[in-house]
């Protein structure tokens, strides 16, 4: 499994992450539904063994229909978190509405179901993120423009003492919201969504702050991963840092249908250098699974970058599986992939599937940028409702080495009414 990791016509956002007791990894996250605002009335908890391969457990905590545990509301569920603590699976979520009251939910499972959802005094706010520390205390932070941070009780339903106000804040560490925090070497790593880039009003960074002590003070020390660019009309990111058999990773989201909604979390591996900071990392279609094989078929939803109409869309048939697609190609338009290994690899075909109605149009193929060296060329027919869709194939020149592939495509732009050329479904390279 490549970026992004969950499955065709799910939309899983807000990304927090933990490698559980029992040896498995769990990916917890809001669900976007499609044409909602932002969420849905339902958490799905993502696991896998190897970061590859990844299992969909449904409605693991509801507020409404199926799978209701918090009988007080029927509010939509934001950004959760959920921490093993002496057997048990406590996961934390918070409601829209105004309010955005925390909530806490028990499982003796880390799939859920979780049950018994209920307020958790003395806490509003958005995004809840828990950590528990070496010597066993655990804390909880929370908040939007400011943050917030407490230590929770033994029953880790409830916050003892006083909440700590603006450990991070707008103003000094770029903070919007998407709290997160994890140890390494004795830092503790604040994780979350700020305004370091892009206005004030967008948090596509994931920004980090570190401190020596979990209720702080700390020290803003700057952005992990940068989201723009992965859709149109972008304006958050959420994500954690979590670290797997030794290596860490970033996870975040990305958008879908070039809106602000129906993300799609995704993953990158970090480093750190000897003074403990993290190296920004760029957004890949490679995610943990290494480089990629030219050969294999690339579904063109996957793409890390897109610039234009381009978005990712789904599509549902009747009685089948949902088929996630690049919807909307206009003159000019392009989408990027990385990293592909072409290494002794000795290519000298590429073909790919458009879906729809098409218009005459081309796609160019190249590499590492929108002007970077020219494989080939791919002529597109018109093509008005003859058949559901089409394969095209044609030469290109052979390279070695690992690239980033750029598809551009080309067509007779009417400047008073732009026209969508084509929808591409996927491509591969062959011999």
């Amino acid at each position: 499994m490549l970026n992004p990791i969950a499955p065709p016509g799910v939309y899983i956002a807000d990304p927090e992450v933990r490698k559980m007791p029992n040896g498995k990894i769990y990916l917890y996250g809001s669900k976007d539904d499609l044409g909602n605002a932002y969420c849905s009335t339902a958490y799905n908890v993502l696991s896998t063994d190897n970061l590859v391969e990844w299992n969909n457990e449904q409605t693991s905590f509801a507020t409404v229909g199926i799978g209701k545990q918090a009988n007080y509301t029927n509010q939509i569920l934001y950004a959760p978190d959920c921490i093993e603590h002496d057997g048990k699976y406590y996961l934390y979520y918070c409601l829209a509405g105004g309010g955005e009251d925390e909530g806490v939910a028990v499982s003796d499972s880390p799939y859920g179901p979780f049950k018994d959802g209920q307020i958790m005094k003395d806490m509003r706010g958005i995004d809840p993120s828990v950590f528990v520390d070496d010597d066993g205390q655990a804390y909880i932070f929370w908040g939007q423009g400011y943050a917030k941070g407490a230590k929770l009780g033994k029953d880790m339903k409830e916050i003892v003492g006083t909440a700590k106000d603006s450990l991070l804040t707008y103003e000094t560490h770029k903070f919007n919201e998407g709290s997160s925090v994890r140890k390494r070497n004795g830092i503790y790593y604040y994780v979350f969504a700020s305004h370091a880039r892009h206005g004030e009003s967008n948090c596509a960074t994931l920004s980090y702050a570190t401190s020596t002590s979990p209720l702080g003070p700390y020290t803003y020390r700057g952005v992990i991963i940068d989201n723009w660019g992965s859709g149109r009309n972008l304006v958050n990111n959420h994500g954690c840092i979590e670290e797997i058999n030794g290596q860490w990773y970033v996870f975040y989201h990305r958008p879908t249908h070039g809106s602000q909604t129906m993300r799609k979390a995704c993953l990158e591996p970090i480093f750190f250098a000897k003074d403990g900071t993290i190296a920004e990392v760029e957004m890949t279609t490679q995610g943990a699974g290494g480089l990629i094989d030219p050969t294999s078929r690339m579904d063109a939803a996957r793409a890390c970058l897109m610039q234009g109409n381009v978005a990712v869309h789904v599509r549902r048939p009747a009685n089948d599986i949902p088929v996630e697609f690049l919807k909307g190609f206009r003159d000019g338009d392009y989408a990027v992939w990385r990293y592909f290994d072409f290494t002794h690899k000795d290519l000298k075909q590429f073909t790919c599937k458009t879906w729809g109605n098409t218009q005459d149009a081309k796609i160019e193929i190249r590499i590492d940028s929108i002007s970077g060296k020219l494989l080939g060329t791919v002529a597109i027919a018109s093509q008005q409702g003859e058949t559901q869709y089409a394969i095209h194939t044609t030469a290109v020149a052979n390279i070695t080495g690992t690239h980033a592939i750029y598809l551009v495509v080309r067509g007779k732009e009417d400047e008073a009414k732009p026209k969508e050329l084509l929808n591409l479904e996927w491509f591969e390279f062959s011999h």
